[in-house]
């Protein structure tokens, strides 16, 4: 059975047929091989293509990675080169810095060093004492700043304020307090001056005066002491002091500022008053002054005993001032020497005419004196019977 199986497929593989279908097989598998082979090729060669754009771009790529490594590298070395050069800078400006706070703190020592050999043996003012301050040079001065070295508008003010480095003058503001002189919202339609007595206030005042001129004195030689009783802001409680040199004017300054008096420290000034006339109110003590504590003027208290007063130095520069004019008289083109005629000897020699309206205008003067005495007597009555009914409420 074995054996004609094989002889049978024997045959059949030497059959025609089967060497037609052999045959047939063998062309369709290298037809299949040849086609597989020529898409494998198209492939390779798509494969290359690609692979070749792929090198194309990241040349490309890297190309364009290089120069950007390289303007970063630029970039960064710009930056490395200005920083250097701001580091060198601010060297260069700290060391500058360093050199001028280290020159300044030389002419300050020197400067102090001036100071204290001026005030303690005396000499030349230092010249860098003689400086002035202004507030703004451009402007005119203030009239009052001139005049009282206050303002109401103190250093805001559209006009020039100019204080002196260093003079015999010394200002102390706000130095002496009391109640009677405070100024407050509640207080615009009151006086809080009504609520004591002219005595207490002076007593306060006093004991003030005898506290603080005893270690004036330990300074220098004291000339004048003039304390403001003034209620406006820029006046009230100042305290102006000048002595008769320039160095013990100093000598207070730099043992007094800073220090602390009452609870506050105090601030001294330098300041230049050119002439007291001007700057005290002349009305103020005859009670007259239309302005009242509101005058911008100096309203000034009396001094124990007129120690150290203003109004001795005023009198003096008045009588001072009348001799230096009558010494500088021209006999040869004035008037007579001798004494001018008195209202009298005119209505002597008027006519009638006139001596009738010189003794109008003078009963006319009396009526207004007695109308103004009338009016001070009815306020000064208004005022204690307005203390006096404060006191029974109060009790």
């Amino acid at each position: 059975m074995h054996y004609n199986s094989v002889v049978e497929f024997e045959r059949l593989q030497n059959s025609p047929s089967y060497q037609a279908l052999l045959e047939e097989k063998l062309n369709r598998d290298r037809q299949k091989e040849l086609e597989e082979k020529q898409i494998h090729e198209a492939r390779e060669r798509e494969w290359l293509r690609a692979e070749k754009e792929a090198q194309k771009v990241f040349l490309e790529l890297q190309q364009k990675l290089a120069l950007a490594k390289e303007e970063r590298a630029r970039q960064n070395e710009k930056i490395r080169l200005e920083w250097e050069e701001e580091q060198k800078r601010r060297e260069e400006l700290r060391q500058q810095k360093e050199n001028e706070l280290q020159e300044q703190l030389r002419q300050q020592e020197l400067s102090k060093a001036k100071v204290e050999d001026f005030i303690e043996y005396g000499g030349d003012t230092p010249d860098h004492l003689k400086t002035t301050l202004e507030t703004n040079p451009n402007k005119p001065p203030c009239p009052f700043f001139s005049k009282t070295a206050t303002c109401r508008f103190f250093d805001v003010c559209s006009r020039n304020h100019v204080r002196p480095g260093i003079s015999k003058i010394l200002l102390i503001p706000n130095f002496f307090s009391h109640y009677s002189l405070e100024k407050t919202e509640s207080d615009r339609f009151a006086d809080a001056g009504l609520e004591f007595e002219r005595h207490e206030i002076k007593t306060c005042y006093d004991e003030f005066f005898y506290d603080v001129v005893p270690e004036l004195e330990t300074f220098g030689e004291l000339g004048l002491f003039v304390t403001c009783c003034n209620k406006e802001s820029h006046l009230r409680g100042n305290v102006f002091i000048e002595f008769h040199s320039t160095q013990a004017a100093l000598k207070c300054y730099r043992g007094l500022n800073g220090r602390w008096y009452a609870g506050r420290q105090i601030s001294v000034q330098f300041v230049n008053i050119p002439s007291w006339n001007s700057a005290v109110c002349g009305v103020h003590f005859s009670n007259r002054c239309p302005k009242g504590s509101s005058c911008n003027f100096l309203h000034t208290f009396r001094n124990p005993g007129n120690s150290f007063s203003v109004y001795n130095k005023m009198k003096k520069d008045t009588e001072q001032r009348q001799r230096n004019h009558l010494e500088s008289r021209n006999w040869r083109w004035s008037e007579s020497p001798e004494t001018s005629p008195k209202e009298d000897d005119w209505e002597v020699d008027a006519p009638r005419s006139s001596r009738s309206r010189v003794k109008n205008g003078s009963k006319r003067k009396r009526r207004s004196h007695s109308r103004e005495s009338e009016r001070r007597s009815r306020s000064s009555r208004h005022k204690k019977d307005e203390r006096r009914k404060r006191k029974r409420r109060d009790t």
